[in-house]
């Protein structure tokens, strides 16, 4: 029997996870004995070896954010003023407004049904001369298959990118998300699987491609030659993401064996499965586990019952709805009716290592009773 708890929209789940320490203090103190705290720090290149390494790509350039990893990403693959980029309406604001930022325009794509990659037939549709990069995104950790709209850029000349900020370990078709296209675009902020606080980096087996968003990222190299801007990662958050780096394979099946925990608690035939995520070697990484229904009348109540259990999905949490109803993005809206399906019907779950036994079984028992359909 799971003792009684008091979990409710007052007192929620903890959705935050703090990785116990693993000798960041160590690595940061012989930063500081080195005495070179910026982004030319001797731990930085160690660090994007290690990053490499862990996922199997030739390089890694670590810069200070997610977004400034999926702009220079795009200005490095010469995306301009004036030029388009494809992005699926799931995008949040942190995975679209770098388009912006390269003065280019943001051609919003739908989703394929019930899934987070892009649908084939809208990519085909919304292509014109001026699309210059598309990208994908595993969004809460869960695969994007994109081969399909892939082979369509591809046969286009337009490369792609994934926004793999929250998918650190997740799997597609065999490979790391973020090692599937052209590059692969990190975040490692204090809530990822990875985190240094702030920061991020790019994979990617373009040798080419990774000197240039190494020059861009850091000013050029102050040759004079070329235009770069300053996202360098400092010396002490590379020291924190050099000695949590080795960690994530264990981080990874904790919240792999909690997510199928609660998923064992789901009765057969209820109001609620998993996020479809295609077959045995697609693997979510469990940022958060995401649960859908098929009863899309019930959405609203569902939602409305996580929320007063403590486990706002992020529709409540965030207001997450796809990116045109972002007043910024409205301008670029378009017909995306499997994404609107996708936000409205989905309901994202804690399952990081921080939550405890006791607490797992609280959650898993409250999906047990909402799958049932015994909604306040």
């Amino acid at each position: 029997m799971t003792p009684e708890l008091t979990h409710d929209a007052a007192r929620p789940v903890n959705d935050r996870y703090t990785p116990s320490p693993c000798g960041e203090l160590d690595e940061i103190a012989e930063v500081l004995a080195e005495g070179r705290l910026s982004g030319g720090a001797p731990v930085l290149p160690r660090y994007e070896q290690a990053l490499a390494d862990w996922f199997g790509v030739k390089r890694a350039v670590a810069v200070n954010s997610g977004s400034s990893a999926l702009h220079a990403t795009l200005v490095a693959l010469g995306v301009r003023a004036g030029d388009q980029v494809l992005v699926p309406a799931t995008a949040p604001l942190p995975t679209a407004m770098p388009i912006l930022t390269c003065g280019a325009t943001p051609v919003i794509v739908d989703t394929a049904p019930g899934s987070l990659a892009m649908d084939p037939d809208a990519v085909a549709a919304r292509l014109t001369p001026r699309v210059r990069a598309a990208i994908s995104l595993p969004l809460w950790g869960y695969p994007a298959d994109d081969t399909p709209a892939a082979a369509i850029l591809a046969a286009a000349g337009v490369p792609v990118i994934e926004d793999a900020c929250q998918a650190h370990g997740t799997r597609s078709r065999g490979r790391y998300a973020g090692t599937n296209h052209r590059a692969g675009c990190f975040s490692t902020h204090d809530r990822k699987l990875l985190s240094t606080g702030e920061g991020g980096f790019v994979l990617t087996d373009d040798d080419n491609l990774a000197d240039r968003i190494d020059h861009y990222t850091h000013l050029g190299h102050l040759t004079g030659r070329t235009h770069g801007v300053n996202y360098k990662l400092a010396g002490p958050l590379a020291a924190i993401g050099l000695r949590r780096l080795p960690g994530l394979h264990g981080q990874l099946r904790t919240r792999r064996a909690n997510a199928h925990q609660l998923l064992a608690a789901l009765p057969v035939g209820g109001h609620l499965t998993e996020l479809g995520h295609g077959d045995a070697q697609d693997e979510p990484n469990y940022y958060n586990l995401v649960l859908t229904t098929s009863a899309a009348h019930l959405a609203p109540r569902l939602s409305e019952a996580f929320a007063r259990a403590g486990l706002a999905p992020d529709s409540t949490r965030y207001g997450y709805r796809p990116l045109y109803h972002q007043q910024i993005f409205a301008p670029y809206a378009t017909a995306c009716p499997h994404a609107e399906h996708l936000a409205a019907t989905t309901f994202q779950l804690p399952v990081h290592p921080d939550m405890s036994p006791t607490t797992l079984g609280w959650v898993a028992d409250r999906v047990r009773v909402l799958a049932e359909g015994q909604l306040p």
